[in-house]
C-alpha cells in the first residue's frame, strides 16, 4: 500500500476554501493566506480587515470576499493579494456569508439580526434587504452550482412559558427579491445542515428526544430519505459537508472527523484531528483541507478504511 503524502500544516485555520478550479487554497486564521495546492507554497498573506470570520471565492476565482465578526465586508484580489474594496459596514453586526451570485457581480450575506442583504460587489451598495423579525440567520450558502441560496433561520429565544419554534431553512433563487424565499424544511433541535453537490438533498444534524440524529431530506419537499442516531459532537462538532461526488458526508466531531456513506449513512472512516472547526474537499481528489483552532492541515483522506 502506498503511504499517504505528509500533511501540509496550515496552523490556526478556522476557515478553509478551495478555489473553483482547485489550484489554490484560501486559509482564514489570524491572517488570510493563499496557498498553491500543487507545489504547497504560500502565494501571499494579508490582514485586510480586523477579526475576519468568513470568506468565499468569486465564481471565476479572481476575487475573495471576506467578512468579519462585526459584519464588515471587503473584496480582495485573489491573484495579487491586494484589497480591492472595503465596504465600511462594520456596525452591522455579526452574521453569516458572504456568498457570490453566479455572475460574480453581487454578494449576499445574512445577519444575526435576521437581515438578508444583497450588495453590489464593485461598490458595496446595498441593493436589497429582507428582514426576518425575531430571527437570526445562522448560515447562508450557495447550492445547485451557485444558482440558488440556502439560508438557515434560527428563531430567537421566546418568553418564558412559550414554546420555542423550530429552526428552518429557505431556498432563494437569483435575483433575490422580497418574499422570494421558499421554506423547504423545519426541524426542532436544528444544529447544522449541508446541501448535496447536485442541490437535491439536505443533510441535517439535529436533536430529538434527548438524542442526536443525522438525517437526509429531499430538498424539494422535505421528505426524509434516511436518518441515523449519531454520537454527540461537543464543542464545534456540528458542521457538515458533502464530498464533491455526493458519495459521503463529512462531519466535524469532538477531536475527529467522521465520514458517513451515502446512501445508508453508515460510518465509513474517521480521522483524529485536534480542535477541528472547518472542512473542504478538492473535487476528483483525495485531498481535504481541515481547519483547526490549533493545527489545520491539507491532507489525503482514505474514506474506504473501515472504522474499528
Amino acid at each position: 500500500m502506498t503511504a499517504r503524502p505528509k500533511p501540509l500544516k496550515l496552523g490556526c485555520s478556522y476557515g478553509v476554501c478551495f478555489s473553483p478550479d482547485g489550484t489554490r487554497l484560501a486559509v482564514l486564521g489570524r491572517d488570510l493566506v493563499l496557498w498553491d495546492v500543487a507545489v504547497r507554497q504560500k502565494l501571499w498573506r494579508g490582514k485586510f480587515i480586523a477579526h475576519m470570520s468568513d470568506m468565499a471565492f468569486s465564481p471565476d476565482g479572481s476575487r475573495l470576499a471576506i467578512k468579519s465578526t462585526t459584519g464588515q465586508m471587503a473584496v480582495v484580489d485573489a491573484e495579487a493579494g491586494q484589497l480591492l474594496l472595503n465596504f465600511q459596514n462594520k456596525k452591522e453586526g455579526e452574521g453569516c456569508g458572504p456568498v457570490w451570485s453566479p455572475c460574480g457581480r453581487y454578494l449576499a450575506d445574512g445577519g444575526w439580526d435576521g437581515s438578508l442583504r444583497l450588495r453590489d460587489a464593485q461598490t458595496g451598495e446595498v441593493l436589497f434587504t429582507q428582514a426576518h423579525a425575531g430571527e437570526m440567520l445562522r448560515d447562508i450558502c450557495a447550492i445547485d452550482g451557485g444558482r440558488r441560496l440556502l439560508v438557515q433561520h434560527g428563531v430567537k429565544s421566546v418568553d418564558e412559558g412559550q414554546v420555542q419554534p423550530p429552526d428552518y431553512c429557505s431556498v432563494w433563487d437569483w435575483p433575490l427579491k422580497a418574499g422570494g424565499g421558499r421554506v423547504v424544511l423545519s426541524l426542532p433541535g436544528w444544529k447544522s445542515c449541508a446541501t448535496s453537490p447536485d442541490g437535491e438533498r439536505l443533510a441535517v444534524l439535529h436533536h430529538a428526544g434527548g438524542d442526536e440524529y443525522l438525517s437526509v431530506h429531499a430538498i424539494d419537499d422535505g421528505r426524509v430519505l434516511a436518518t441515523v442516531p449519531v454520537e454527540e459532537g461537543g464543542g464545534t462538532g456540528d458542521a457538515l459537508r458533502w464530498l464533491p461526488d455526493g458519495s459521503a458526508l463529512g462531519r466535524i466531531g469532538k477531536g475527529k472527523l467522521l465520514f458517513y456513506a451515502w446512501p445508508g449513512l453508515g460510518v465509513l472512516a474517521q480521522e483524529d484531528v485536534k480542535y477541528p472547526c472547518a472542512l473542504d474537499f478538492l473535487p476528483a481528489s483525495p485531498l481535504a483541507a481541515i481547519g483547526s483552532w490549533e493545527a489545520g492541515m491539507l491532507m489525503e483522506l482514505n474514506l474506504h478504511k473501515e472504522t474499528a
